[in-house]
């Protein structure tokens, strides 16, 4: 397996490209067919359908601030879980939140499983 944090890091600076770019498309595209999705609202969205639908009804104030490097562990050779903070702004509302993703590799490209984030209080 290559490094697990240099993946979940090249992963990291993709999703957030695309995620201040507003391409929701290319957003639902870094996710699993069948991925499980938890954002910033309580609903459990599924599949890529389910990414789609959460980024399109996001609330075009919100705005990603920063990120920490994520604390990684490889699950096995082609599973691997991060974790970290990371900062929205929601408005003129700063709020910190928890993310975690668990990557899996499908016929050779990485792509997000699972996806957590979580207020950080």
């Amino acid at each position: 397996m290559d490094n697990p944090a240099t993946i979940a890091s090249q992963f990291r600076q993709a999703w957030s490209v695309a995620f201040r770019a507003r391409d929701v498309t290319a957003l639902a595209a870094l996710y699993t067919q069948d991925a499980l999705f938890f954002g910033s609202t309580a609903e459990l969205y599924r599949g890529r359908e389910g990414v789609l639908a959460y980024f399109s009804t996001l609330q075009r104030d919100v705005a990603l601030l920063a990120f920490e490097p994520q604390d990684v562990i490889p699950a096995g050779p082609d599973t691997i879980v991060a974790a970290g903070y990371w900062q929205f702004r929601f408005g003129s509302e700063a709020r910190p939140y928890r993310l975690t993703w668990t990557l899996v590799r499908r016929n050779g490209q990485w792509l997000i499983a699972a996806h957590h984030a979580s207020p950080r209080s």
